[in-house]
């Protein structure tokens, strides 16, 4: 793997940024008692 290629490190940052925002999600509606679906929405 290329580390020179901006390519690369483009899509790497963008999946990192992904991650994190779907980690960051999941973890403020744990803290709230609000387990989420798959598809993001809140669970009835």
């Amino acid at each position: 793997m290329n580390l020179s290629n901006p390519v690369v490190v483009w899509v790497g940052a963008l999946l990192l940024t992904l991650l994190f925002f779907y980690g960051m999600d999941h973890f403020i509606m744990l803290i709230q008692g609000l387990p989420l679906n798959f598809d993001l929405t809140p669970a009835q």
